[in-house]
């Protein structure tokens, strides 16, 4: 994949980039001011909404991050939900 990923211009992560990016998470964290306990207390209250809506296809699979952006910090939440059929 490595002569793809070359040829397709894609950069593979190093172990800087991946420890800034981790770091990064520490920070925003921090100055959110939320412990890893109210991270996962927050997670699981997400997963009790939204699956009052939909079907969540895989709950483990649920990513809930903090991220931090030019002016504000930002919630994201990547949730697997099953496709119903008509």
């Amino acid at each position: 994949m490595g002569f793809l990923d070359n040829l397709l211009g894609r950069k593979r992560e190093t172990s800087s980039t991946i420890a800034k990016e981790r770091l990064l998470t520490v920070l925003v964290h921090d100055r959110v001011k939320l412990t890893p306990d109210d991270m996962e207390a927050m997670r699981a209250e997400i997963i009790a909404v939204i699956s009052k809506y939909v079907d969540i296809a895989d709950p483990e699979a649920i990513d809930v991050s903090l991220l931090r952006g030019e002016e504000s910090d930002h919630l994201k939440a990547d949730i697997p939900v099953r496709r119903t059929r008509h």
